[in-house]
């Protein structure tokens, strides 16, 4: 993966699959978008571990990770091989992204795909709310980014599933189970056209202090 690649598509969103497909469509409701929203936000800090497998069309990496949380809006991903070794680190606050200065072996997701692996909807902020719909329990938003469409499926208020489509391009991301705090059990992210997925097995999520500001400008 190219570290340029993932760059470029900052702006984009974090995606899943169709938990709620047979929500029926209806016009936009801001009330119903930010109540999904609250209900998706820590309500505190959180520090993720978990085990990951990376998968493109050059290869296959695997090891250990950490994501550490701050509401409202700054997540961390630290990501390190089978002998402890770093192969990436990277924090968004807001929608911006901050990386270390050199280059790393694997590339981030865009800020708001990263954002959807924690189980979290955070549209990005050019996003515009033109559908809501619920029934059941399940709710489904959407969005139009640019030329393309962005799809957020919760189930009782936790995010299950989100997809982007747009010219060329396809982007998803899939939750399941439930690992505490609002957390996944399992988050698949996957990229269709350029082959490429990542896999995050949650192992533990432990409420924490508030970081250090540091914590969000690695390499700094």
């Amino acid at each position: 993966m190219r570290r340029n690649r993932w760059t470029a598509l900052a702006g984009l969103v974090a995606l899943a699959a169709c938990a709620s497909a047979g929500v029926p469509a209806g016009p936009p409701d801001a009330a119903v978008e930010q109540a999904m929203r609250r209900a998706t936000t820590p309500p505190g800090p959180l520090r993720i571990v978990f085990d990951w497998r990376a998968r493109e069309r050059d290869g296959r990496f695997n090891g250990r990770g950490v994501a550490r949380l701050e509401p409202p809006d700054r997540a961390r991903l630290d990501l390190f091989g089978p002998r402890g070794e770093g192969l990436l680190s990277a924090a968004v606050v807001g929608r911006r992204v901050h990386l270390p200065p050199l280059d790393q072996t694997l590339d981030l997701p865009p800020p708001a795909m990263l954002w959807g692996t924690l189980g979290v909807v955070a549209p990005p902020p050019e996003a515009r709310l033109v559908g809501t719909g619920q029934t059941d329990g399940r709710t489904r938003l959407t969005y139009a980014v640019g030329d393309g469409r962005l799809w957020y499926d919760l189930e009782d208020g936790r995010l299950r599933g989100v997809r982007w489509e747009g010219p060329g391009r396809r982007l998803s991301v899939t939750l399941e189970g439930a690992a505490g705090h609002g957390a996944p059990a399992r988050a698949v992210f996957r990229d269709h056209e350029a082959y490429v997925e990542l896999v995050l097995d949650v192992e533990q999520v432990d409420d924490v202090d508030p970081y250090p500001d540091e914590i969000w400008y690695p390499g700094r």
